[in-house]
């Protein structure tokens, strides 16, 4: 972690301790922060971003705040995350405010998520993914997440020879909510070292 990103997560830290401890990983060439598993920002280069709801973001709107972006696959995709500004870093009161209202919104979409969430529901998967799953025993999301990606895929292969890394990409990021194109580079590495050291592979 660069200098400017660790000394603007410190204080991040500090100011919204009160809401909770922050946590990060790396996300999309930054990092995403969570409290109690509610992702409310994310740090680029430096800069903090946070989620959006109804009610910031129109705060965020007039004040022409900048979108957090990233580029898929050549083209500008944008998050629904604003920049904080020199202004409302210092006035510390409303940005705790904000960052309040960014873990509620979090945390209303992580309970619709797990209300009746089918397994095809997930990012990468699809009815026919569904279908394959189930005919391995693995019926719904609960049970996918507890087998995890590498059983999941191992499971599949037994039915789908053809079964390649990127289906393995697909479950890992089903799993944790993320499009597969998404997926950190360091766990792309990691499943793929993994994959290659499986027996009689055929690729996609």
């Amino acid at each position: 972690m660069k200098m400017i990103t660790s000394e603007t997560l410190a204080r991040v830290e500090d100011l919204l301790k009160a809401l909770g401890e922050v946590r990060y990983r790396s996300l999309f060439g930054g990092y995403s922060l969570t409290i109690d598993k509610a992702a409310f920002g994310m740090l680029v280069e430096g800069e903090l971003f946070l989620r959006a709801n109804e009610q910031s973001a129109a705060y965020f709107t007039q004040r022409n705040s900048s979108k957090l972006k990233f580029t898929r696959r050549g083209r500008a995709v944008y998050l629904n995350y604003y920049q904080v500004d020199s202004e409302l870093w210092n006035d510390p009161d409303l940005l705790v405010q904000l960052a309040s209202h960014s873990i509620t919104c979090a945390n209303e979409i992580i309970a619709h998520r797990h209300q009746d969430v089918r397994v095809k529901d997930l990012p990468n998967l699809s009815l026919q993914y569904e279908i394959w799953l189930w005919e391995v025993g693995i019926s719904d999301v609960h049970t996918l997440k507890a087998y995890g990606a590498k059983e999941c895929w191992l499971r599949l292969r037994t039915i789908k020879k053809n079964c390649g890394v990127k289906a393995l990409y697909a479950l890992e990021g089903a799993i944790i909510g993320l499009h597969e194109a998404a997926l950190p580079a360091e766990t792309r590495r990691e499943l793929y070292e993994w994959f290659t050291r499986q027996p009689s592979l055929v690729s996609e």
